[in-house]
């Protein structure tokens, strides 16, 4: 976890402003879990991936969700996971998906 050395768990919400189009006040984060990943890794600052470790029981709980069911990263934030969770890309959901769709539109 290269670059999260300095995390201590604490009590962090996540920051309404990346659930801009959403009830903050009434959204089950456990239900929601793809899409704040998704949202945290892509807009993210580090006090909101925090966040989403307070909310998802760690670092380790959330890098397995940014690996089994974010999907629809660009290649940047892709990468970006695979460096900062220390996984393969091929291992990653979005990348399985993305390589389907090419295959899909290949065909």
């Amino acid at each position: 976890m290269r670059f999260f050395e300095k995390y201590i768990p604490g009590d962090r919400r996540i920051n309404p402003a990346l659930l801009w189009d959403y009830d903050t006040e009434r959204i089950d984060p456990l239900q929601c879990k793809r899409l704040i990943a998704t949202r945290v890794i892509q807009l993210g600052k580090l006090e909101d991936f925090y966040a989403a470790f307070d909310t998802f029981g760690g670092i380790e709980e959330f890098a397995l969700i940014a690996k089994n069911e974010v999907t629809g990263l660009d290649a940047k934030d892709l990468n970006f996971i695979c460096y900062a969770f220390d996984l393969k890309k091929e291992e990653t959901q979005c990348y399985k998906r993305a390589q389907s769709r090419k295959r899909l539109l290949n065909s």
